[in-house]
């Protein structure tokens, strides 16, 4: 059965139209369940409507349609569950559709095709003969309708495109705005599969196949600098691996041997690079392994130089949306930044290279757009609604226009906002809340007025080593954490050490597990390999010489073991640092993430050996509910506003007997109802990102620290989390501050 049901997806996958698609599907299960008909519902608004059949009348396929509940078909979408019936016309919710022409059919078996609760579609086969269908034809029939779901998700959406009106797709934020414009699908690479031809010359070819060279090299130069200029100078390192490549004297040398033997300059380029890919695919070095993905795309660009010399690709004269299955860095590069409105990556995630730089560009960017149909949206005029998480295609003018003031009425209020900064973060009854900002890019912090913030909270320095192909060096760091240190003058930079693993992962250091969230990651990894926390938090102590203003922070913390270890790990820096400058290297403040739940226990212990707390709301917020939160299948149960959270965030504050220093740096904290929450629950220092500041500064303003008092006795007895946001609301209603939370 397992042979059968492989066979028959793939064949569904690879058709080339979605009408194909279905068409392949019903005549292959009839074929491999030996049935009379098989036919195919799907959902449409709220009842059902035929999509294809092999068996019933043709042209009832696309008219056929069934209320909600009505008939069997409309019961198995009602019941959510196989509906196995001898002789269904019999049953007293059968509906006779007289254009379907089904009168013969006696016996019935149909199931739901479902994805996260939701019904998508009724697979149904049914034959002449009055039989039960036995146990095996009915998982068999199950299990291939749980298999169908990517491709009759696609088809959905793909339809919605026909229909009147925007089309929506939900989106996970990679980087926050609203952008209007038209979309420009990434340009397609010509594939390193070329036919064999034979060249004009191996004197010609070799000419042709140097000046692409060049023009490559030219093109990751300008590339790289397009975007070193906006942002640093490490971004450039995410190019430099490709003009390694085409300097390497061994390549040049197989690429001048192919020429001789007479090939094209295509076919040299295909040979040689599918040679090395394979090669490199071969090796057991990870980092190496990595780096076949690298001459693919650097095979490719030479090819496009080939076919058409120096045309790197036309740059569009209107703003556009680019769109890719999966954007990566060198896109976003070859896109100026006045014409890049906004980013759509069907799949990717937050922590890719492009996320980074789209939120270090200020670029509306979504990522995993599930169900994109790709084609069908080039050169469509879209709404990058990177707010609510969606994406519009071809909408209204009315849509589009409502779009503009609410754009409008978002870059009204935070100008609103943006001006109270100049006050400081006092609550109207005296009470001092420390605002401060997470950073990632080193231009992030550059770029903050110093006097708006009362620091950093949170310095992801993991995002230095994201954007490189190797571990950064001592003196690369040194500068990176220098920049920030002294860009901050004498206000607190906290660094986070090495955080890699779960959802940041490495292209040159994989780390590949089962269940990477409750893994090697954090602090647990850095201690296994103290030659790189060594060099990280000696460069961090380097850069602090004259600054003064760095706090190190521990994430991933399970253990009072592991914070002593670390400890003895930053002093043993510190004393080289004193060493070979020959005079007194301060220490520095230590701190610790509280984002495994086991840590809030721990706090007591804890308080002997560090100096501040920090919640990663986001991280304990996964570990306590038991929810990997860039799963898509149970991302809808990550929620901050659980009363366990809450919960768990008041034990916390109960828990710091010894009254240390304790911020909270997840999303939470940049969420007007999240920050009201967490004042009410007894902190007061909010970590955020940078967009956030004003708003949450606004609502600080406004607030009598004492009286939350009462809001935390109710958040506390709350039952859900809607209860949580509600308790909250309602607060910030009777405040008039309900334009913090209102965004439509």
């Amino acid at each position: 059965m397992i042979t059968t049901l492989r066979s028959l997806v793939q064949r569904v996958a690879e058709a080339e139209t979605v009408e194909q698609s279905m068409t392949v599907l019903v005549q292959q299960t009839r074929f491999a369940m030996n049935t009379d008909c098989c036919s195919l519902y799907l959902v449409d608004g709220e009842g059902l409507i035929l999509k294809a059949s092999d068996g019933l009348a043709p042209q009832a396929v696309g008219r056929a349609k069934l209320q909600p509940g009505e008939g069997i078909v409309g019961m198995v979408m009602r019941r959510e569950e196989p509906i196995n019936l001898a002789d269904a016309p019999s049953h007293p919710s059968f509906k006779r559709l007289p254009e379907v022409e089904e009168d013969d059919f006696k016996s019935f078996l149909a199931t739901p095709i479902t994805h996260r609760s939701k019904v998508l579609g009724v697979l149904v086969v049914q034959q002449k003969v009055a039989r039960q269908f036995n146990e095996d034809e009915e998982a068999f029939l199950v299990t291939l309708a749980s298999q169908l779901v990517p491709e009759l998700r696609e088809s959905q959406q793909s339809t919605t495109l026909s229909q009147s009106g925007p089309r929506r797709w939900s989106a996970q934020v990679a980087s926050t705005g609203i952008a209007d414009a038209t979309i420009l699908l990434a340009r397609p690479r010509l594939s390193l599969e070329q036919p064999e031809t034979k060249g004009q010359g191996e004197e010609k070819e070799w000419l042709r196949l140097e000046r692409a060279l060049l023009a490559t090299q030219d093109e990751m130069a300008s590339l790289s600098s397009r975007l070193s200029g906006d942002l640093e100078t490490q971004i450039s390192a995410i190019f430099d691996i490709y003009q390694y490549l085409i300097a390497d004297p061994v390549m040049q040398t197989d690429l001048m041997q192919g020429c001789d033997q007479g090939w094209s300059a295509e076919t040299v380029v295909s040979k040689v690079f599918i040679n090395y890919i394979a090669r490199f695919e071969a090796m057991t070095d990870h980092y190496l392994k990595e780096r076949a993905s690298d001459l693919k795309d650097l095979g490719e660009r030479i090819l496009g130089q080939l076919s058409r010399p120096g045309q790197p690709g036309k740059a569009p004269k209107q703003p556009v949306i680019l769109v890719a299955k999966e954007i990566t860095a060198t896109m976003l590069a070859e896109v100026p930044r006045d014409k890049l409105a906004g980013i759509v990556s069907v799949e990717g995630g937050s922590s890719s290279h492009a996320a980074i730089l789209a939120r270090a560009m200020s670029i509306p960017a979504l990522f995993g757009v599930e169900g994109l149909p790709m084609i069908a949206v080039a050169d469509k005029r879209a709404i990058v609604d990177a707010v609510r998480g969606q994406l519009l295609i071809e909408p209204t003018e009315t849509v589009a226009q409502e779009f503009l003031r609410f754009q409008s009425f978002l870059a009204e209020k935070d100008a609103k906002f943006e001006k109270g900064l100049s006050r400081p973060s006092y609550c109207q009854d005296g009470q001092h809340i420390q605002l401060m900002i997470n950073a990632g890019l080193v231009a992030e912090g550059e770029q903050v007025d110093k006097e708006s913030v009362a620091g950093i909270g949170l310095y992801r320095s993991e995002t230095l080593y994201m954007i490189q192909d190797h571990f950064p060096t001592e003196q690369t760091q040194e500068r990176a954490y220098g920049r920030i240190l002294k860009a901050l003058g004498d206000k607190p930079v906290t660094v986070r050490t090495l955080d890699i693993g779960g959802d940041k992962p490495l292209s040159y250091f994989p780390i590949r597990e089962e269940n990477p969230f409750l893994g090697w990651r954090g602090i647990r990894l850095t201690l296994d390999h103290p030659e790189l926390f060594l060099v990280q938090v000696k460069a961090m102590q380097r850069a602090n010489i004259g600054c003064g203003n760095l706090r190190i922070l521990l994430p991933m913390v399970s253990s009072v073991d592991e914070v002593k270890q670390a400890k003895r790990l930053i002093e043993q820096a510190r004393i080289e640092l004193q060493e070979e400058f020959e005079q007194a290297v301060p220490p520095v403040a230590i701190g610790v993430m509280i984002e495994v739940p086991a840590v809030i226990y721990l706090l007591p212990q804890l308080a002997k050996l560090v100096d501040f707390y920090s919640v990663g709301s986001n991280d304990l917020t996964q570990y306590l509910l038991a929810v990997d939160r860039n799963n898509a299948q149970v991302a809808d149960r990550f929620d901050h506003y659980h009363p366990a959270v809450i919960a768990a965030l008041a034990q916390i504050v109960a828990n710091n007997h010894d009254a240390k220093s304790l911020s909270v740096c997840g999303e939470i904290a940049g969420e007007p109802e999240g920050a009201l929450i967490l004042l009410a629950l007894g902190y007061q220092e909010l970590s955020m990102n940078r967009p956030s500041l004003g708003r949450i500064h606004h609502l600080v303003r406004h607030l009598n620290y004492g009286d939350l008092a009462q809001l935390k006795v109710q958040l506390l007895q709350a039952e859900t989390s809607a209860q949580v946001v509600e308790l909250a609301q309602n607060w910030m209603h009777q405040l008039g501050l309900q334009e913090l939370y209102q965004v439509d």
